[in-house]
């Protein structure tokens, strides 16, 4: 206690009152005890007893707000609001102010953000309603219900039509601001101005119902499980532009079904929006809608299809093949970044099929409004298409040659079967963006390293062949990642300075724009994996040791001897 009288020179004080060292002079001083008028004594009673009651209220309050809490800004951080909600607290805040208060009233028991928040949280992490009213404070799980139900209309009335739907963009926005450079030079001439579609079925996987026409219905054979089809809709650099649907899953609905459903009905006004010679990229899927949509006057283009008793596309075939999915990649991707909101990667309760197509709608719209696009950087695009125009037309003289050498039985090239770690010390070393050069694309490369790694051996070897008569050709067995008992012979034609060809016995492995991912992963592994070991580490290795395999088991001995040990059991290797 500093007594009522007590004065202070300046040298003693700062901003906050006493520096240290004068309070610690006082203890020093003055004796622990010192007297207190009684009216001084009761003010600060009651001033700590304000104090008490004001903490008293704050706890209080924490204890009634719910664990997850969107009203506080603070209460979380951008990367926690990322994480329950797929956006980021900015992003989140942007969304609530374009949800007008009439559209989602506050109410005693939540406010409008909870409400959107509740709804992104369930989207975001495929939480129950159960688990979702109980990290809400809510009573019951139909409260939850009913809070999603308005935080559904409200974002469906006034977020989604903004930034989802052929209604939405204008053809040629489309064109101008979501249209790559690649996709222009591939698919139409100089002049031309038309708009580039990609279509792709995408899937919901939703419960068995106990409804037998329902069950049939939403059954798809291709998956072997009941689903929903979405519709989906993007531009080269992956804007979406429409989601249409659910559709059934049975074979009355396969994409080309589904492709006519929407342009015979002029769904959203798509056959409006569209005009003749405007390019649609399709899969293998489509292929019974190609008729109606060149009827039309749309370009449609699709990945080739195997002729019968073929084995293996053309150059040509293959090379047009890349052209298609050099450029389709993205309504891929796009489906896989809809599927890390968890709801639509969970098998979807029945009961909520007739809101489903509205909660893909929602996120596809947030994609749209918040996320960056798939495609941003297009400043390869012209260098990369005049590499693939210029390969269009060329053939691939080494597997002309493979092939030649096949037909002349006596000249075939003997094969000597080498550990490539130590040999083919001539095959050129090449940095991963020179090989992503060669391949045209990452997604082989990211493959390569798959197959490299079922390659090698337990010992870390990696076995290719060499011919004898020609040293500048090596070959190499890679097993399909598809079919077990499927294996392809790969050749590769290279000097000291670069590659010089390619060629693979698989599917599309005779193109020369790219090559296939058997070729990458030769290519990846002689030309850089093998000097950095790093690459070849995969965490994966060991679970195949820790996991049981049902092909090594005992049997009975089937020995008619009579010693004891006549049924003694044996490991069949």
């Amino acid at each position: 206690m500093i007594q009522e009288s007590s004065t202070c020179c300046r040298r003693h004080l700062d901003n906050t009152g006493l520096v240290p060292e004068a309070v610690a002079l006082i203890r020093k001083t003055k004796s622990n005890t010192n007297k207190i008028e009684r009216n001084e004594l009761l003010s600060s009673l009651d001033d700590l007893k304000i104090t008490f009651k004001r903490l008293q209220l704050m706890l209080d309050e924490a204890n009634q707000r719910s664990a997850i809490d969107f009203d506080v800004s603070d209460r979380l951080t951008d990367e926690q609001h990322f994480i329950l909600t797929g956006i980021t607290k900015d992003n989140f805040h942007d969304l609530c102010s374009r949800i007008p208060s009439s559209s989602l009233r506050h109410t005693q028991l939540r406010s409008a953000k909870q409400a959107i928040g509740c709804l992104l949280v369930k989207l975001r992490l495929g939480l129950s309603n159960s688990a979702l009213a109980t990290l809400f404070s809510l009573p019951d799980v139909k409260a939850a219900s009913r809070i999603l139900e308005s935080a559904r209309v409200s974002l469906m009335d006034h977020f989604v039509p903004r930034h989802l739907g052929f209604e939405h963009i204008s053809r040629r926005d489309v064109i101008d601001e979501h249209t790559r450079p690649l996709a222009k030079r591939l698919f139409t001439s100089p002049g031309d101005d038309k708009a580039i579609l990609i279509l792709d079925g995408t899937y919901i996987y939703v419960q068995k119902s106990a409804n037998n026409i329902v069950q049939r219905r939403t059954f798809s054979v291709h998956k072997g499980r009941p689903l929903v089809k979405p519709m989906m809709i993007v531009s080269t650099d992956g804007y979406i532009i429409s989601a249409i649907g659910p559709y059934m899953a049975d074979y009355k609905n396969n994409d080309a079904s589904m492709t006519k459903h929407i342009i015979l009905n002029n769904r959203e006004g798509v056959t409006d929006w569209l005009e003749p010679h405007d390019v649609l990229i399709v899969d293998r899927g489509f292929r019974d809608c190609l008729p109606l949509l060149s009827r039309l006057g749309y370009e449609a283009y699709m990945p080739a299809f195997l002729k019968k008793a073929d084995k293996q596309l053309t150059t040509t075939e293959a090379n047009l093949t890349r052209f298609v999915t050099k450029i389709r990649w993205v309504v891929e991707s796009a489906n896989g970044r809809i599927k890390t909101w968890r709801f639509f990667d969970h098998v979807v309760p029945n009961s909520m099929l007739p809101i489903v197509g509205d909660l893909f709608s929602i996120v596809c719209a947030l994609i749209n409004a918040y996320r960056p696009l798939l495609v941003r950087d297009v400043s390869n695009d012209n260098k990369v298409a005049d590499i693939m125009l210029n390969l269009m037309n060329e053939s691939n003289k080494l597997k002309d040659y493979i092939n030649s050498l096949n037909n002349e039985r006596m000249s075939n090239l003997k094969w000597t079967q080498i550990d490539a770690n130590n040999a083919v010390y001539d095959f050129p070393i090449l940095s991963l963006e020179q090989l992503n050069e060669i391949t045209l694309g990452w997604f082989q490369l990211k493959q390569a390293k798959r197959y490299t790694m079922e390659h090698l051996s337990k010992d870390g070897s990696f076995t290719v062949q060499i011919a004898k008569q020609r040293a500048d050709i090596l070959r190499a067995r890679i097993q399909s990642r598809h079919r077990a008992a499927v294996t392809y012979n790969l050749y590769i034609q290279y000097s000291t300075a670069k590659i010089e060809g390619w060629y693979c016995e698989c599917f599309s492995g005779g193109r020369i724009i790219g090559c296939c991912s058997h070729i990458a992963s030769v290519l990846w592994y002689l030309a850089l994996a093998r000097y950095m070991p790093k690459h070849l580490r995969q965490r994966s290795n060991s679970y195949l040791d820790i996991l049981d395999d049902a092909r090594d088991y005992s049997d009975l001995s089937d020995d008619d001897s009579e010693e004891e040990d006549s049924q003694a059991l044996y490991m069949l290797v």
